[in-house]
């Protein structure tokens, strides 16, 4: 088992009661779209970035805090857990151009995918280009939508060999 592995199990069990998803490339890949993985984002509301600073005391690098910045602001903190980089976004928030914030991300809104036989809550594709939008990763926002399919396949239940 890898180390990422290793950590989203981990994650996804100590955190299976809490309002999170895992969100950014790591969540695009475990929904089986090409990226490059550097590190795990989760995406939560305050309650959980906070109980993280608990859960998860022994590999504290920066306790989840209120931060701003020029771009975002949250309950973030980071941590490093198996020797992989993971920060927390609690209440999570992207300005705009005009100066004014978006709506808040707090990992309400997810799909579940299953690693190592853990369900692991991941952000909705549709809710990852949003925010790579807001962002203004332009690049990585072609590089997801090239790998959704145009339309919707239709399954039927006449065709051999599904379900």
């Amino acid at each position: 088992m890898t180390a990422l592995n290793e950590t989203l199990t981990l994650l996804a069990n100590q955190l299976k009661d809490t309002q999170y998803c895992i969100r950014g490339t790591s969540s695009l890949v475990l929904q089986s779209i090409n990226m490059n993985i550097d590190d795990i984002d989760i995406l939560c509301n305050k309650e959980t970035a906070l109980l993280a600073n608990k859960l998860f005391k022994e590999y504290i690098v920066d306790a989840v805090s209120y931060k701003e910045s020029d771009k975002f602001k949250s309950y973030f903190g980071k941590f490093i857990i198996n020797g992989v980089n993971v920060e927390f976004m609690g209440d999570w928030q992207i300005k705009h151009k005009d100066g004014t914030w978006s709506e808040i991300f707090d990992g309400s809104s997810f799909n579940t995918v299953i690693v190592n036989g853990t369900i692991v809550k991941v952000s909705k594709i549709e809710d990852e280009l949003k925010m790579f939008l807001l962002m203004g990763r332009f690049t990585a926002y072609q590089k997801i939508k090239k790998q959704l399919p145009s339309e919707p396949k239709e399954v039927s239940s006449a065709q051999p060999g599904l379900f």
